[in-house]
């Protein structure tokens, strides 16, 4: 009930930034198809949580009901980003390397964002236990998996899927893919950092340290939440962690993306 309680909370906040947005529609520089957007994305939210009472913790509707959350946080810090319209200074050398970093951040965002949806795909299945030991997992890198199964978005509708229907090699093939892919964004966000470490410019290499320590607390949640088999408070950051994470690579998006253009560039 409190989730609900605060649930209902933010759609009303939502819908009062809507109103003030459409208002300012006329405003030069007022981002107001943001605040609409997130008023879309937010009724959205509603039904999915409706949804995931409904239909019995169906894992798919879980899923997507913790991305959109997810969403809706980093597009509301979005927006608070445009708001305050902080602009980073460039000149005529780190404008080109901000420009062409652009790609790798965006792969970045998307990457981060998979991963997320792999810990909610955990989440949602019940597969955090599937293994209870780091590195390996039942004393194997490589244990016996089912990706078929653990994988199946076309589950039926109807049972009730708390504490998970799935089978062990199932979950293993999920907690264990949850582990490539922290391995592989962790990979990306390193060689990524490294780029922006090499960008003259203070505000960017500020930012590659944030991301660097989100990260690195994130990996250190992440193997607490195995070896201590899943306590609340461990679980509840790690979730944080990936919000966290994700608002992070939005904020250096936008600020590269709003920085101001050198004047003697064309």
């Amino acid at each position: 009930m409190v989730h609900r309680y605060f649930a209902s909370g933010l759609g009303l906040f939502i819908i009062a930034l809507s109103v003030i947005a459409w208002r300012h529609r006329e405003t030069r520089n007022y981002p107001f198809r943001l605040p609409l957007f997130l008023l879309f994305l937010v009724v959205w939210q509603g039904l999915f949580g409706m949804w995931t009472v409904t239909l019995k913790l169906w894992p798919q509707v879980v899923t997507v009901h913790l991305l959109g959350g997810i969403s809706t946080f980093s597009l509301l810090w979005l927006f608070t980003l445009r708001l305050k319209n902080q602009r980073w200074h460039t000149d005529s050398v780190n404008w080109p390397q901000l420009k062409a970093l652009r790609p790798a951040l965006i792969i970045g965002l998307v990457i981060v964002f998979f991963q997320i949806a792999l810990g909610g795909w955990i989440s949602s299945n019940y597969a955090a236990v599937a293994c209870v030991d780091f590195p390996t997992c039942h004393g194997e890198w490589w244990p016996p998996m089912d990706l078929v199964q653990g994988f199946n978005v076309t589950q039926g509708i109807g049972p009730n899927y708390l504490g998970g229907l799935l089978e062990s090699e199932a979950r293993v093939a999920i907690h264990m893919m949850h582990r490539l892919g922290a391995l592989v964004t962790s990979i990306y966000l390193l060689v990524f950092s490294f780029f922006l470490f090499k960008v003259d410019h203070d505000g960017v290499r500020r930012m590659a340290i944030g991301i660097l320590a989100i990260l690195a607390v994130q990996v250190v949640l992440g193997i607490a939440n195995v070896l201590l088999v899943i306590p609340l408070p461990v679980a509840v950051l790690h979730n944080a962690g990936g919000a966290l994470l994700l608002a992070s690579l939005v904020t250096l998006g936008t600020k590269m993306w709003m920085a101001e253009k050198p004047v003697e560039q064309d």
